[in-house]
């Protein structure tokens, strides 16, 4: 009973140290007009799958950077793996030409801005509530 009730305190306590179990996750999207806003679609960008919107116009994805407190969550949920392998799956993409250099930025705030201030991109991001953005970008919750 008692190495239980420890067990549980310990995870109570990581829970609680570490907010982005209880948070969500959500792409922020500054899409040219008539491209496909589907979920797949913008997985299949942040991925590295592919490289341009629907209408050829380049895509700029923009992920959490080693500082951020969301690199090793953002990475597993997206790719199934650590924040290091998912680096260098994008440093690969990008020196074989395959995918345009993503932004890495230190937060969600800085997701935010990347995504707003440049048209075409998408950011990843992780926070209790849906982000207030500008009109003209949208927000996909990712499960």
């Amino acid at each position: 009973m008692a190495k239980s009730f420890t067990l549980l305190v310990f995870i109570l306590g990581l829970a609680t140290a570490n907010s982005s179990w209880a948070a969500s996750t959500y792409i922020v999207v500054n899409a040219p007009e008539g491209s496909s806003l589907d979920l797949d679609s913008l997985e299949t960008l942040l991925r590295g799958q592919r490289r341009n919107w629907d209408e050829g116009d380049a895509a700029k994805v923009v992920l959490p950077s080693r500082e951020s407190p969301h690199f090793n969550v953002i990475a597993q949920k997206l790719l199934g793996t650590s924040g290091v392998v998912m680096q260098r799956l994008w440093f690969r993409l990008v020196f074989s030409g395959r995918v345009n250099a993503p932004d890495y930025v230190d937060s969600a705030e800085g997701v935010i801005q990347a995504v707003e201030s440049q048209a075409g991109a998408i950011g990843i991001l992780v926070a209790d509530d849906p982000p207030e953005v500008k009109q003209g970008l949208a927000v996909f919750e990712f499960k």
